[in-house]
């Protein structure tokens, strides 16, 4: 009995390392040509620096802002969190950190299927959303099209871009199959872009 209660009770909690942050975002469209151009750049740079033996970089690429953030739509999280939650159960709990370091975000949320489905949003004083981010790993076809459905569902109220600087993808959000579609390609592509990093 005592062990079900602390099932019934657990928190959820989710963690995130603090490189990660918006390294896959939600921004407005108005970002788009700006997203196509870096994400351009951030390649030709990759290319341009990689190690001679092929063990990373010698040199370092600081990505600037967006021209127009997430912010710029004024959207507050409880509204957020009413577009979100239909379609991702929340967290209870997020945490940020490095190695072992962790520490609570006190402005900040998350919602998903699992801890690698899942979307962010941290909010400013006034409760208005700055960020949204994703940790979008999970291949099979349920978590798929959870994340696209959440994904559209705010894409339904704004017209917003998905942009993965680490792996270099843009896409604009039109329907929850065509971006879980997008993201199967892409998690695709990364798996197999690591397979060959580790046969070389």
């Amino acid at each position: 009995m005592f062990n079900l209660l602390q099932s019934v009770f657990a928190k959820r909690e989710i963690y995130f390392h603090e490189d990660d942050y918006c390294q896959q975002e939600l921004l407005p469209r108005d970002a788009l040509a700006f997203a196509e151009a870096e994400v351009k750049k951030i390649a030709d740079f990759a290319d341009a620096h990689r190690a001679p033996d092929g063990a990373g970089w010698t040199d370092l690429y600081v990505r600037p802002k967006p021209p127009v953030t997430f912010r710029a739509l004024r959207m507050n999280k409880e509204d957020f969190d009413a577009i979100i939650s239909p379609h991702l159960p929340p967290f209870d709990l997020v945490y940020t950190g490095y190695s072992s370091y962790r520490e609570r975000c006190r402005k900040a949320a998350a919602w998903g299927t699992a801890p690698h489905n899942a979307i962010f949003a941290d909010w400013d004083d006034d409760g208005i959303i700055k960020n949204v981010w994703t940790q979008f790993f999970e291949s099979d076809d349920k978590s798929l099209l959870a994340a696209g459905n959440a994904v559209v569902a705010l894409g339904m109220v704004h017209s917003l871009i998905f942009v993965d600087w680490a792996w270099g993808y843009t896409c604009e959000i039109i329907n929850g199959e065509a971006f879980a579609s997008h993201l199967r390609a892409k998690l695709a592509d990364i798996a197999e872009r690591t397979k060959k990093v580790q046969e070389e």
